[in-house]
């Protein structure tokens, strides 16, 4: 897979470095700017902020989170010069400010940028053609032909790496609980986890899943990961208020509010998935229960690191959306351990205090 993700990410590179909008904007952008150091007494910043925004915007459209979680991180590792999608946007969101007028520094930069761009546009064009001589065809088809239906991968890293085998059995039960319960709602065959990959503790685990299952899967997970979001508001709130001088324990109630929060998306989407998928030869009740866990399970595992992607037997726009939602709520979820592991070490410096 990790030659199917290598193709994937090549041929978005070599796309969008050729794309006359990015090509375009660079050049008004870098036009403005260097007209900007040669007229100083000139206020150019309203006509350098718009042109900036049109490309970030180009910048946004065209990130490519929607291609899945093992396609991206590739992704992140070659665009480490923040040269296309969201790193570049950010990048240039740092680099021009309503503040800064060092303009022949900015127009150097840009310069640079796009000269990175046009030698990696050549670059890519080589590789590909040795690629193309080296490595059969079939071999980076392999992939595909592995399953004849749709997958769900699995990527255990962060606090749910594996570093023994009692690890791996235990995340591979509670995969097999997920998926056992998933199966029992929609009334398709329980599934079997494979090993992908395993390296350094990382390690990927793929299904192949029934159509049924896998909507109502992908359905479930965008659902109970909307709350990521939410939770994370509550704890920088918490951090605000460590300090302050309270009667009432506000932090504990603001964490009965994350447990009803989760419990209530949790049941309620469960709800919604047995109104769509249920096998009518089972409990409505005994299921609802079983996909609720699952569901905060599944949130559980995010939440500690671990990542998921849905790779549709034919590619769908709906299941790219679906797998952007997924490279947002990862994000927003390192942001959360971050955050929450601030707040308890502004708790413990409390009660030291």
């Amino acid at each position: 897979m990790q030659i199917t993700a290598l193709i994937q990410v090549i041929n978005y590179l070599k796309e969008t470095s050729g794309n006359q909008a990015l090509l375009e904007g660079y050049k008004k952008l870098i036009e403005i700017v260097r007209e900007a150091s040669e007229k100083q007494q000139v206020d150019f910043s309203e006509a350098i902020l718009k042109e900036k925004e049109q490309l970030r915007h180009f910048f946004l459209e065209t990130d490519p989170s929607d291609m899945g979680y093992d396609s991206y991180c590739l992704f992140g590792k070659i665009n480490n010069d923040q040269l296309f999608g969201k790193p570049a946007a950010d990048y240039l969101e740092n680099l021009l400010t309503s503040d800064r007028k060092n303009y022949r520094t900015i127009y150097s930069d840009l310069s640079s940028k796009v000269k990175q761009i046009s030698k990696l546009s050549e670059t890519l064009n080589q590789f590909q053609q040795l690629f193309d001589q080296l490595v059969p065809a079939e071999v980076f088809h392999f992939a595909e032909e592995t399953y004849n239906k749709s997958s769900l991968l699995l990527y255990f890293g962060g606090h749910m790496s594996v570093n023994n085998i009692i690890a791996l059995e235990r995340y591979s039960r509670l995969w097999g609980g997920i998926l056992s319960a998933f199966s029992k709602l929609t009334g398709e065959e329980i599934l079997m986890l494979d090993i992908s990959s395993f390296h350094n503790g990382n390690l990927s685990l793929s299904v192949a899943i029934e159509d049924k299952t896998f909507n109502a899967i992908k359905s479930g997970v965008v659902e109970i990961l909307g709350t990521l979001s939410h939770i994370l508001k509550i704890r920088k709130i918490q951090i605000e208020i460590v300090h302050l001088p309270l009667y009432n324990d506000l932090n504990e109630l603001l964490e009965e509010e994350i447990r009803t929060l989760i419990n209530h998306r949790a049941w309620e989407s469960a709800q919604k998935l047995i109104s769509v998928y249920l096998n009518t030869t089972i409990d409505a009740d005994e299921i609802t229960n079983d996909i609720s866990r699952s569901l905060k399970q599944i949130l559980n595992f995010v939440e500690k690191g671990g990542k998921i992607e849905f790779k549709p037997l034919e590619s769908t726009p709906e299941v790219a959306q679906t797998n952007k939602i997924l490279i947002e709520s990862f994000a927003i979820a390192y942001e959360l351990a971050s955050t929450t592991d601030s707040l308890a070490q502004a708790l413990a410096k409390k009660q030291v205090i």
